[in-house]
């Protein structure tokens, strides 16, 4: 999962905890092989999160706008990753987003969390 960090590769897009939140659901309610069918669940829990995250935890769900920071320049790459405080603010963020994937699952009546 480290590849979804600074934006999908350092690409400032899509935040990588969302895109995490995304992949931990789909480990619950996506289709454990190319011949099987997803559980109906999981595109409404999955837009459930995404706007959750734009409301609850984010106004944005890019990156770039989160950090501030164009992680493809690399100045301004190591000066993102030489700030406690920066840092700081994105770990709370993943955390808040796994609160949160944790929180739909439990509504959902999942208690452990069984990749399909």
């Amino acid at each position: 999962m480290t590849g979804f960090g600074a934006g999908m590769g350092g690409m400032g897009s899509v935040c990588g905890a969302l895109v995490g939140g995304v992949a931990a659901l789909s480990t619950v309610y996506g289709r454990g092989a190319l011949d099987e069918k997803e559980d109906p669940k999981l595109y409404p829990l999955c837009g459930e999160l995404y706007g959750r995250f734009g409301t609850e935890i984010e106004e944005s769900h890019l990156c770039r706008d989160i950090t501030g920071t164009d992680f493809t320049d690399p100045q301004e790459a190591r000066a993102f990753f030489a700030s406690p405080d920066k840092l700081a603010r994105c770990t709370r963020l993943v955390g808040k987003t796994a609160d949160t994937v944790l929180a739909i699952l439990a509504r959902e009546g999942v208690d452990k969390a069984e990749p399909r």
